[in-house]
């Protein structure tokens, strides 16, 4: 049974109550805009519904002074569902697109389907243009040719990526935390070969991730060539004055061949290529089957409370990636951008939508996208904010409506380690965020805009052809000798464009 208690933050706390930007005027009535985003997998936000009479949404609404209405795009298929939703042309007022950058959003912004946002931000917007950088705003994610078309959805932590393993299994074994390729085997052959959840049965999966590699470069890190975000361009790396992206790179062939081994012996789940996010969720907490996974590094107290729910006794890590012969690893690191949302030209409210946008940046919203509703999240003693930090799973699930969410845009807590530590297990989660910044492979194509050929020929981009080749390898059905053959293939349909479409811009924007 879980120990409840109340851990205090202290803030100060502000005096007014009243909504912070123009659209508060009690004379007036609160303008009505619609936001489509992601659903983010957050069970909190899935299971409800009806999400719009949600009494976060609800206290949204009274402190931006904004009618907002919110249309989920279901996060395992954000990318096709974006992509239909673009074809159709029927938008929300503000849409999450991830980036101007991307393969599904970069053809609808070269058609003009996006407003520019300069001349809305200087008249509309002035805590946006104050407390987000130069940098950030010319970020390839948000602008092009100086116009801005789009607004982020920042984030501390950049490497999102962090290996968790089940310590109570190590411990029974009497085994180190692995540290190199060789290292994470050994432990995954015992985590295979010894009946650890004790039910009499050899099921244990010693790796699991879920399908496209979701969650699942663990190794490729080790030979710097993690493939990087599968919803943008992906990872890539400057070499021999060429800026290449990691999957068609030599080493690639090595990693894949490593793969193959891992999944012939099954020591990755052979699910891997097809495994919905839902069935390995229970392959983890529910079953607890799996001895090591990938994911966010700022939730592990998340992981142990619903991990216990299928192992009482369960007790998890946050540990780093393997390390290759030159004593690195880990995934991409990724850019400071998590997410971006624009304004699509059919918008009848833009005006509206800027001032929404702008408001996440003022005291009131951040103290409430922190701490959430007083007297249910919080109390306010001597004008100092009482944190109650969850500590059941539901709990946690309903705090991220919240914390992550509703906070389109503004300041995040979630990867904040002075708020995280004073969690349940809050030890547990700031040693995870050390790790999580203390690695991770340097992305020398980070916030690249996509290359037109790529754009044009989206079959050339991670999920494409290299995803095909990869599953044909590891599977079996091709010898790694056919990574040969893709690279050739991949280079004669356009790749070689692709590469010295992305030099010049690196040679342009990065190297200069």
């Amino acid at each position: 049974m879980a120990i409840c208690f109340t851990l205090v933050t202290a803030v100060a706390v502000g005096c007014s109550s009243k909504p912070e930007n123009a659209a508060s005027d009690v004379n007036k009535p609160a303008p009505s805009i619609k936001v489509a985003l992601s659903s983010k997998s957050l069970p909190y936000v899935e299971a409800s519904p009806k999400i719009n009479e949600d009494k976060y949404v609800k206290k949204l609404r009274e402190l931006s002074g904004t009618n907002v209405q919110f249309e989920l795009i279901p996060h395992p298929d954000f990318e096709q569902k974006l992509g239909l939703i673009l074809a159709s042309g029927e938008m929300s007022d503000l849409l999450e697109i991830r980036g101007i950058n991307t393969p599904v959003a970069a053809p609808a912004v070269n058609n003009g389907a996006f407003l520019e946002l300069n001349d809305l931000i200087d008249k509309f917007a002035p805590n946006l243009k104050a407390k987000i950088s130069k940098e950030v705003w010319n970020s390839p994610t948000l602008s092009k040719e100086g116009k801005i078309y789009a607004i982020p959805n920042l984030t501390e932590v950049t490497h999102s990526q962090a290996v968790y393993v089940r310590k109570d299994w190590l411990d029974k074994l009497g085994l180190k935390v692995p540290k190199t390729i060789d290292e994470y085997i050994t432990v995954m052959r015992a985590f295979r070969d010894n009946d650890l959840n004790g039910n009499g049965k050899a099921d244990e999966i010693p790796f699991s991730g879920r399908k496209n590699f979701r969650f699942a470069e663990l190794f490729f890190g080790a030979y710097d060539v993690s493939p990087g975000d599968d919803l943008k361009q992906g990872a890539w790396k400057y070499v021999n004055n060429q800026l290449v992206p990691n999957y068609v790179r030599p080493e690639m062939k090595e990693a894949l061949a490593l793969y193959k081994k891992l999944y012939q012996e099954k020591l990755i789940d052979n699910e891997i290529f097809v495994q919905e996010g839902k069935d390995w969720d229970a392959k983890i907490k529910g079953a607890a089957r799996v001895g090591m996974w990938m994911h966010d590094p700022s939730y592990p107290d998340k992981w142990l409370t619903e991990v216990r729910q299928g192992d009482p006794k369960a007790e998890i890590l946050v540990i780093p990636a393997p390390i290759g012969p030159d004593g690195k690893g880990g995934t991409s690191i990724a850019s400071s951008i998590g997410s971006a949302f624009a304004i699509p030209k059919s918008s009848k409210n833009a005006e509206a939508v800027m001032k929404f946008l702008d408001w996440f940046y003022s005291d009131q919203a951040e103290q409430f996208m922190t701490y959430g509703l007083e007297g249910e999240d919080y109390t306010i003693n001597n004008g100092k904010i009482a944190y109650k930090y969850p500590t059941t799973p539901d709990g946690i699930n309903k705090e991220n409506m919240h914390l992550k969410f509703i906070r389109i845009t503004g300041p995040s807590y979630v990867d904040n380690k002075v708020f995280m530590k004073g969690r349940n297990e809050g030890e547990l989660i700031s040693a995870a965020l050390d790790v999580a910044n203390a690695e991770g492979r340097k992305n020398d194509g980070i916030d690249m805009p996509l290359p037109p050929t790529m754009q044009s020929h989206p079959e050339l981009a991670k999920n494409g052809l290299w995803m095909e080749t990869a599953a044909k390898i590891i599977i079996g059905t091709e010898s790694v000798d056919y990574f040969d053959k893709f690279v050739e293939d991949w280079k004669k349909r356009g790749g070689d464009q692709i590469i010295q479409e992305a030099t010049k811009w690196y040679d342009s924007n990065v190297k200069k």
